[in-house]
């Protein structure tokens, strides 16, 4: 008989648990029509079934208290409502108490038509089936006891109380400590926010702060779901979305001129959620959208001071912020959401998070080649071949929306060569220096121009918004220079490798007639081919970007990639490669640079000013009381040990053999401000240090394998290229 019941088909019930009924979905019961349903089982929730809705009395609405007890059955949601009680104060806001607790408990968001959303921050099905499994560290173990622990009926009330009790204890609002507290009650949704509710901003100047973000800064990294762009939505934005909200306001109000105040608050209560996430307070995927838009506009109220020549501080916490993104995105278990799922459900619920941890990816690979690290992420699983379709959010709602999913793609095919061309041509000091001087770059430097090339021809005709489409086209010369500067450090290194022992000449005459006939050497197609992407980056910014109504609000990286472009061509006309006629030209294209830099900035404060400054010293006549005339009987031995000069044109000059990488902001603000600490002899080719290399790659002579005479000065002591 049981046989033939478990081979009958599963017949169809009319009954349906509170938890599916809720979510207008089916409920899959057994046979029998007996708890627990699929959902329920596999989310590890308590499956009640609901009574029949047929005929007699309806009941519509539940009272509030029932249903914010239904809800205080997840797991992950008790887990966020014991910790976040307890986070910590501000150091720099005045002392007033945290506004977690009521943020805490809030009814499901619903949409214009009534119908409750799928919670953005719920766990997902993926996370949830993993509980159900035999834990595998002491970690998984700790979460199935908590798992047992908030799933017992009877302790969920008395944590609701513990709660209150505590807000009570803070001094929050009596309406609080009484437990009628809610989005109606008092203190809830954006009226709860801490800004708001410390009297720092209004609730109209956030909602007008979001609507700036979704205009200007959105387009460029479209992470915050767009339905929190809706200002009926400003309440569910607040309760659920604070790290991520304060990100956005701190944004948007940093190119406010009228009230710098309203930066600086924000500011600082953003430095105190980062210190709260580093410090392992409890967070959502929200956090980790948080730190990466930071990563990518890095504002001037999160440093405590800005000086007047650019110097490559952006990078610096970028680099920071992007760490702490990826170590919280590994704990939340973001990395797993990189494979696909079958269901179109689990899709749907992974959606926010794979799109995080896609993000993720991008600003780990861009940042490391940026300041030439290496990378923390392993990334969002290339194999799984990730394109648009896994990112529903991106996805158009109207005709006339702009294509985010594919911009997205695009942007994640791109970055893939970058990773690529980092991890074999720039993946370390020695490795680069022997790949250099064997020679067996050439084939990984053809096949990687391929591969860009190949992308543009994909991508290069896709049709959208001008100003986001410009963003690809830079970002893609920016790559082509990444990858061909690195044939044109080879020939350096294969120069000085192969001067001849009794050369008496200064180095930088050495180097300047090797230089002198490009046509007739083996990488001379790699050195023009870097020479026009960074003239190609510069005429781009110059001609195709509004500065006032685009650069303004675009992502730093592309104010630093034209710097970066900028100074490789400096140094590039050291050894020169360029006739009379191009470096006029590339002197106006500067001068051009410098203007639209400026024009984008409001302060002289802002990152355009700063970095153009920096241009400014580097490529104009320089100040009589930094840089002297050089006489020319001196003029050979300055250049030899590493000295600024000025040539006949009153510009400045300097030996190939300096102590500045292109790739190094910092090093070239020292240079530019006079400030090379001992750079001349701790870099500049001399005998003794010639003599004593021990970080010099080795190269193979007959049998034996040795370095070479006159090598050590190629890097600095982080292993960056000195070209």
């Amino acid at each position: 008989m049981a046989e033939t019941n478990s081979a009958s088909p599963m017949k169809r019930v009319s009954r349906a648990c509170l938890h599916c009924r809720g979510r207008k979905s089916r409920c899959d019961l057994d046979a029998g029509g007996h708890p627990p349903c699929t959902r329920c089982r596999k989310e590890g929730r308590e499956c009640v079934l609901g009574g029949s809705n047929r005929g007699g009395s309806r009941i519509r609405k539940k009272n509030r208290n029932e249903n914010m007890s239904t809800h205080a059955t997840s797991p992950q949601s008790n887990a966020r409502e014991l910790s976040a009680s307890a986070t910590a104060q501000s150091a720099h806001l005045p002392p007033r108490p945290s506004l977690n607790a009521p943020q805490q408990y809030q009814t499901p968001r619903s949409d214009n038509t009534g119908n409750v959303e799928a919670d953005d921050e719920s766990v997902s099905i993926v996370d949830s089936a993993l509980s159900a499994t035999i834990p595998r560290n002491p970690s998984d173990a700790w979460q199935l006891l908590k798992d047992v622990a908030t799933r017992a009926p009877d302790e969920a009330r008395p944590v609701l109380g513990d709660a209150i009790s505590r807000a009570d204890q803070n001094g929050l609002s009596p309406n609080i400590a009484n437990g009628t507290g809610s989005v109606s009650g008092g203190l809830g949704g954006i009226a709860a926010y801490r800004l708001v509710r410390e009297g720092y901003l209004s609730s109209a100047v956030v909602s007008s702060l979001v609507a700036r973000f979704a205009e200007h800064y959105h387009p460029y990294l479209p992470l915050v779901p767009r339905k929190y762009f809706d200002p009926s939505a400003l309440d569910s934005f607040a309760a659920m979305n604070k790290h991520l909200l304060t990100a956005v306001l701190t944004i948007a109000s940093k190119d406010l001129l009228d009230d710098s105040n309203v930066h600086l608050c924000c500011s600082r209560y953003m430095h105190d959620l980062i210190s709260g996430i580093a410090a392992g307070h409890d967070c959502e995927v929200e956090a980790v959208e948080a730190l990466l838009l930071l990563a990518e506009w890095e504002p001037q109220g999160l440093r405590d001071q800005t000086e007047s020549v650019g110097r490559g501080e952006e990078d610096r916490a970028a680099w920071m912020h992007v760490g702490i993104a990826l170590r919280t995105g590994y704990f939340l278990g973001l990395d797993r959401t990189a494979f696909r799922s079958e269901a179109a459900e689990e899709a749907k619920n992974d959606g926010r998070k794979r799109l995080a941890w896609a993000s993720c990816y991008i600003s780990d690979r861009l940042i490391s080649v940026r300041i030439g690290k290496a990378f923390w992420s392993r990334g969002p699983g290339p194999m799984t071949g990730l394109s648009s379709h896994d990112f529903p959010s991106l996805q158009r709602i109207n005709p006339g929306d702009e294509d985010y999913a594919r911009i997205f793609q695009a942007t994640l095919d791109l970055t893939q060569l970058y990773s690529n061309v980092h991890d074999v041509l720039y993946s370390g000091m020695r490795t680069s220096g022997q790949m250099m001087l064997m020679g067996d770059y050439v084939k990984y430097v053809d096949e990687f121009r391929s591969a860009i090339s190949h992308w543009n021809r994909i991508w290069g005709t896709l049709m959208c918004s001008t100003h986001i489409k410009v963003t690809l086209q830079m970002s893609y010369d920016y790559l082509r220079l990444y990858t061909n500067a690195f044939a044109f450090q080879a020939a350096i290194s294969q120069a000085i490798s192969n001067r001849p022992k009794g050369d008496e000449r200064p180095l930088s005459d050495h180097l300047k007639g090797v230089f002198s006939n490009i046509g007739s050497m083996p990488d001379a197609r790699f050195i023009y081919e870097s020479l026009a992407a960074a003239k190609s980056y510069l005429t781009t910014l110059n001609s195709m970007v509004d500065p006032e109504k685009h650069l303004r609000y675009m992502p730093l990286r592309f104010y630093l990639y034209a710097i970066y472009s900028a100074v490789f061509l400096y140094k590039a006309r050291s050894y020169d490669v360029m006739i009379h006629s191009e470096e006029q030209s590339v002197r106006e294209m500067i001068i051009h640079t410098m203007d639209v830099l400026r024009r984008a900035s409001l302060r002289p404060q802002d990152a355009g000013s700063r970095y153009a400054r920096l241009l400014e010293l580097l490529w104009h006549r320089p100040r009589s009381s930094t840089v002297t005339e050089t006489p020319a009987n001196e003029r050979a031995e300055s250049q030899h040990s590493g000295s600024l000069t000025v040539d006949t044109g009153g510009y400045m000059q300097f030996s190939p053999a300096n102590d500045f990488s292109w790739l190094d902001l910092e090093a070239v603000g020292d240079y530019v401000s006079g400030d090379q600490l001992g750079g001349a002899t701790m870099f500049a080719p001399m005998a003794a240090c010639q003599a004593q290399s021990t970080i010099a790659p080795m190269v193979q002579n007959g049998a034996q394998w040795q370095q070479p005479s006159v090598y050590n000065w190629q890097f600095d002591l982080n292993g960056n290229l000195l070209f």
